[in-house]
């Protein structure tokens, strides 16, 4: 038999209709009575009532009352009237052994339901002894406790008790229970149209409604279970009373619920009016290879990374991660559209999650978390932030920056890197990061050293740059053509000379730490005596003083006490720390290079107005940053790849902290 003729389908569809198959099983019940006894209805003998009650409350226990699984809730309701009943017919037994079992175990299935109900705790985890309990307890009821057993149970005792098994009749209503048994609740339906709906080979599944903007629920049809994510589709619906639209998606999900098989659709293609023969409410999969390949790119289904989730908020986003291509990273940037505005956030975390369905069913999925940066104002080289919070299920993809044409810019505005996988700068003014002094953090071997020589470079078109060497290395990390070595009287003569070369100035090896101090100090106060003598002068000079090791040279005031006397260092200390912070106003100003913030003077760097921090993993670095980068970017520290840095602060032309790509 042709299995694709619509006829065939049409009675297929038909015989899986519950009602339909409830009406069958009836008529061949009272024609076999009939046969039978010679009448249509069963007499109301005791004997009658029971094994009749028997095998339609089998039927109807599966036709209609548990469908698709049992719970304790469905024993008790099975179990309680059966009991009931029992305990009023006690004197029609003639056998009290059989009363007294049907009794023992109708009670002790409903003791253990209620049991169960009562020990099952969602708050507590699947493996705690309540949970563990009820488990079991579920279990065995459930097995014991369906209608289909209970019922059939009565059935088969009566049909023996009254009727002998060579009667030809008992056959036949042995085979009748055999048939109730065999249907399968999986496979029918209560559609009550007589004919199919007619199911091309593209129809996945039928829309049974909308779980919230965006996102519609599919029931799949029994055929069509082969469906994935990113399938592209297409379907026409009405939208809340309006006319019917066409509208294009993909399969987001997938998942079991009630042992059918679900889908959620996600719309990302605008809506359109109807047109065409879609059956309402009835989900196409695409899959002509060039309309798959036309829709993919217009809906942007490869740069899809998920869609926005509740507890959401102006400033961070929460989204359920789902990514074609599993390439996601930290730092990436993602963009999505409120109106018509293109809103651009940057990814800081993720974390696995999990989705509880109905019937206790569960669903893992990876929870991502992303910072808004906002607008991006070509015009202003930043972004602008978006004073509100996106709606929940609304697309976001993998920010594409390539139609972005970046303005021109020259010195002091100065490019520190990129937002990672974009072609999207981010701009720093260095005469604003000098004169407010900039910090930069992070582990050895992150890249501090790296960019300070390139900002260094930078700044001698018109500042005079001095580094204070206590190890020697910025010999080996500038060429020699580039730099002069100069002392505490050679000061004067270097920050006058026309020469732009860095001023390297060497602390020898002294024999304790605050022999170091005393050193730094009188350099940092000569500095500072010519920088304010040219400033009264009316004629300012521009200094940057690059601390490398600063907490060496500016210690924090509870490690004093490990480099050598503690009072005599704090003094030291207190007076270079004020000299410095002090040069501000007269053009001096500092880079602060340190591994680690719990080893620097606060008061140093509390006066760093912009901050560049590579990766950390002190709490130290935490608790300090936080108050510069905000709680939620201090949590991507940690995990920041080589040459990634986070950056914020005054000189920093994007007005919020973001993770940049420094990588030359």
């Amino acid at each position: 038999m042709n299995t694709e003729n619509p006829l065939y389908k049409n009675i297929v569809h038909l015989f899986k209709n519950r009602f339909v198959l409830f009406g069958i099983f009836c008529v061949v019940f009272v024609s076999s009575f009939y046969l039978y006894s010679g009448s249509f209805l069963p007499s109301t003998e005791t004997k009658d009532l029971w094994f009749y009650s028997g095998i339609f409350m089998v039927l109807f226990s599966i036709l209609f009352i548990e469908p698709y699984y049992t719970s304790p809730k469905n024993v008790i309701t099975n179990a309680i009237p059966l009991l009931l009943v029992f305990l009023a017919i006690r004197n029609s037994f003639n056998n009290p052994v059989f009363w007294w079992a049907t009794i023992v175990v109708l009670v002790s299935l409903l003791l253990m339901s209620i049991i169960a109900l009562a020990l099952d705790d969602k708050d507590k985890s699947p493996d705690h002894w309540k949970n563990k309990t009820a488990t079991v307890l579920k279990d065995i009821v459930v097995i014991l406790g369906q209608g289909k057993v209970l019922y059939s149970s009565v059935f088969i005792y009566f049909l023996l008790i009254y009727h002998s098994i060579q009667d030809f009749y008992t056959l036949v209503l042995f085979i009748f229970w055999f048939f109730v048994l065999s249907i399968n609740p999986k496979n029918i339906h209560s559609n009550f149209s007589i004919l199919t709906k007619k199911e091309s080979s593209d129809q996945i599944g039928e829309i049974f409604g909308v779980q919230s903007k965006k996102i519609f629920l599919v029931k799949l049809f029994e055929d069509r279970k082969s469906i994935k994510k990113f399938d592209v589709v297409k379907f026409r619906y009405s939208m809340q009373d309006t006319k019917d639209f066409n509208i294009t998606g993909i399969v987001f999900d997938t998942y079991l619920l009630n042992q059918e098989k679900w889908a959620k659709i996600l719309q990302l293609g605008e809506v359109k009016k109807e047109s065409g023969k879609l059956e309402k409410n009835i989900v196409y999969k695409i899959t002509d290879s060039t309309e798959i390949d036309t829709t993919n790119k217009e809906l942007k289904v490869d740069t899809l990374v998920g869609i926005v989730i509740e507890n959401s908020t102006i400033g961070k986003i929460k989204f359920e991660y789902s990514k074609k291509n599993d390439d996601l990273q930290e730092g990436d940037l993602l963009e999505l559209k409120i109106g018509d505005k293109r809103l651009f956030y940057q990814v800081i975390a993720g974390s696995t999650e999990k989705e509880k369905l109905e019937a206790r069913n569960e669903t893992g999925f990876i929870e991502g978390e992303a910072i808004q940066l906002g607008e991006w104002q070509n015009d202003k080289l930043s972004f602008q932030k978006f004073g509100w919070v996106p709606s929940i299920n609304t697309p976001l993809f993998k920010a594409d920056t390539s139609d972005i044409t970046v303005s021109s810019f020259e010195y002091p505005q100065y490019k520190l890197g990129i937002i990672p996988g974009t072609s999207l700068p981010s701009v720093i003014n260095l005469n604003e990061a000098v004169s407010h002094h900039m910090a930069l953090l992070g582990v050895t071997g992150s890249g501090k050293s790296f960019l300070t020589q390139k900002i260094i470079e930078e700044l001698l078109q018109d500042t005079k740059v001095i580094c204070i060497d206590f190890t020697g290395e910025w010999k080996k990390k500038l060429d020699v053509s580039k730099y002069q070595i100069i002392s505490k009287d050679d000061v004067e003569t270097y920050l006058t000379g026309a020469d732009k070369k860095v001023g390297v100035f060497e602390l020898p090896a002294l024999s304790n730490t605050t022999d170091v101090l005393k050193e730094t100090q009188g350099f940092l106060e000569k500095v500072f005596n010519y920088a304010k003598k040219k400033y009264d002068e009316n004629t300012p000079v521009k200094v940057a003083l690059v601390l490398e090791e600063a907490h060496t040279i500016t210690p924090e005031t509870s490690f004093l006490g490990d480099m050598g006397d503690y009072s005599s260092n704090k003094a030291l200390v207190n007076k270079m720390t004020q000299v410095a912070l002090q040069g501000r106003k007269y053009g001096v100003g500092l880079l602060v290079i340190a591994q680690r913030t719990a080893n620097v003077s606060k008061t140093v760097l509390t006066q760093c107005n912009t901050v560049i921090c590579f990766q950390a993993f002190d709490e130290t670095s935490f608790t300090f940053l936080g108050n510069y980068v905000g709680k939620d970017m201090v949590q991507a520290l940690p995990n920041l790849k080589q040459y990634h840095a986070v950056v914020a602060g005054k000189a920093v032309r994007s007005n919020m902290p973001m993770i940049i790509d420094l990588k030359r």
